[in-house]
């Protein structure tokens, strides 16, 4: 069974501009490799130095949400964290079809 989300995910803690750009590369290959960088936009900022990512106003659709939302995150936590050990990441979950 599919359903439709929505990603929140937010990187701070960074210590610099260049390390939130490198932060930006990890998070966009990380969609593409999840399949989802058509429905994400990634953003980075450098004061301060942090990284966004959001679906919103589009919603992302997934079969098999729990194990691919376990793996996602897991992703995430790895990929940010080989760049930005000290990264602060939060990372929300939102169920379009339930609002």
């Amino acid at each position: 069974m599919s359903v439709n989300i929505h990603l929140y995910l937010d990187v701070d803690g960074l210590e610099s501009p260049d390390e939130a750009d490198r932060v930006g590369t990890a998070v966009n290959l990380l969609m593409e490799d999840h399949g989802i960088e058509s429905w994400t936009a990634v953003g980075v900022f450098h004061e301060p130095p942090c990284v966004t990512a959001r679906s919103e106003p589009a919603a992302i659709i997934v079969r098999g949400f729990a194990e691919w939302s376990e793996r996602f995150e897991r992703d995430v936590e790895r990929s940010v964290h080989a760049v930005a050990p000290r990264a602060r990441i939060g990372l929300e979950w939102g169920c379009p079809d339930l609002a």
